[in-house]
């Protein structure tokens, strides 16, 4: 019996390639959410991500929130990134968006004092974005090879589990872990997001739904008797196909076909803090 080992994925002009195609304005610090959320108010493909931080950060924890930002903005499941600022915050736009572009995916940068507020800073934004909604985009076949999975709390999916990482891996895909004493939080998946991984699986519990914004987000249940207490949250429970046959389910999910989580808007951003703040 022969195995897919291919996708259909969103080639991007530097040769990345996206299993989404978002639109994104990314705030570099709490300040400047609302001009970001303002600007992707007309976009159905747009993406205001909401955070608290990005001021007054120093050490370890300033690079942990600048190295999560740039991570997300050049995701490769973003068509284009807006990096919005205020002006004066301990994170510049300007210096995230910097980071973006070494990547080498498509960013601009507006700052709300530079633009005089934030309803000209929002609209300027959209502008931006609406330059790259304007660009085709389509979907063509991808080798599995070029398919990065990253791996959240599985623990409790044992054995079975297990078999569908492997089975994946077996075919060609890549695998990407946090290391085990990180896992397990939102912050957690925010992390393995910003790593540029496609797809990312875990674990359907009650500490454990929900999905990311820019990312599908796979739940696999492993408790038949939470099938009716969180039926809409999971994508069935992990024995219920081999683990050829979930390969082949995340081969679609990379293709285009929506996961429980984003079905349901079920989305979470959370950046984690290091050490001090200020």
């Amino acid at each position: 019996m022969s195995q897919r080992r291919e996708f259909w994925g969103i080639r991007r002009p530097d040769g990345r390639v996206g299993v989404r195609d978002y639109l994104l304005a990314l705030p570099s610090v709490v300040c400047a959410q609302q001009a970001a959320e303002r600007a992707v108010e007309a976009l159905p493909a747009g993406v205001a991500l909401a955070h608290p931080v990005g001021c007054a950060q120093i050490g370890a924890d300033r690079e942990t929130t600048r190295a999560i930002l740039v991570g997300t903005g050049s995701h490769p499941n973003v068509r284009g990134t807006v990096v919005v600022g205020l002006g004066c915050e301990g994170i510049p736009a300007a210096e995230v968006g910097a980071g973006i572009e070494h990547i080498g995916a498509p960013v601009a940068v507006v700052t709300i004092q530079a633009a005089g507020g934030v309803e000209e800073a929002a609209r300027d934004a959209e502008r931006m974005l609406m330059t790259w909604a304007a660009l085709p985009q389509e979907r063509t076949p991808v080798p599995i090879d070029e398919l990065v999975l990253g791996v959240g709390v599985i623990d409790g999916l044992g054995e079975a589990g297990q078999a569908v990482i492997d089975a994946f891996r077996a075919r060609g895909g890549q695998i990407r872990e946090l290391p085990r004493e990180e896992k397990g939080s939102s912050e957690a998946l925010t992390a393995l997001a910003a790593q540029g991984v496609q797809i990312i699986v875990e674990q359907c519990d009650a500490q454990h739904v929900g999905g990311h914004p820019l990312v599908p987000v796979v739940r696999w249940g492993y408790q038949p008797e939470l099938a009716s207490a969180l039926a809409d949250d999971w994508d069935g429970l992990i024995g219920d196909r081999t683990p050829e046959a979930w390969v082949d389910w995340l081969l679609d999910v990379a293709s285009g076909e929506l996961t429980a989580a984003e079905q349901l808007g079920a989305v979470t951003f959370a950046i984690g803090r290091r050490g001090p703040t200020l």
